[in-house]
C-alpha cells in the first residue's frame, strides 16, 4: 500500500503515485485514513517518502483533504517534493494545497 500510518492521524504517501496507480491510492488511502478522522481531528500526510507523483497524486491528495472535511477534521501535507509543488501552480491549486499545509513541528 502507498500510504502507510506511522501513528494516530500520523501518515507518510510512499512510492509512485501516477495515473497507473492512483485510483487504488485514493481508494486503500481513504479507508486507512477514515479510521483516525474524528470532528476536530488534525491528520497529517507527509510527501517526504515520494519517489514520483504527477497530477493524479494531487488529485488522489485533494480527494484525501475533502473527506477529512467533509468529517469536520482536517487533513495536511507535509515535505511536497518541489516538483509536485510546482505542479500544483502550474494546475493553479497551489492556494489550496497552502491552506492544507501542515504547521512546523
Amino acid at each position: 500500500m502507498q500510504l502507510e500510518r506511522l501513528a494516530p492521524g500520523q501518515f507518510s504517501l510512499n512510492g509512485i503515485v501516477n495515473f497507473d496507480n492512483a485510483v487504488e491510492v485514493e481508494s486503500e488511502g481513504r479507508k486507512l485514513l477514515e479510521e483516525d478522522i474524528v470532528p476536530g481531528s488534525v491528520l497529517r500526510v507527509s510527501l517526504g517518502q515520494l519517489l514520483k507523483g504527477d497530477s493524479s497524486t494531487l488529485s488522489v491528495c485533494l480527494s484525501w483533504i475533502r473527506l477529512a472535511q467533509s468529517k469536520r477534521g482536517h487533513l495536511c501535507l507535509s515535505d511536497m517534493p518541489g516538483e509536485l509543488d510546482a505542479l500544483a501552480r502550474v494546475c493553479g491549486i497551489a492556494p489550496i494545497l497552502r491552506q492544507n499545509t501542515c504547521p512546523a513541528s
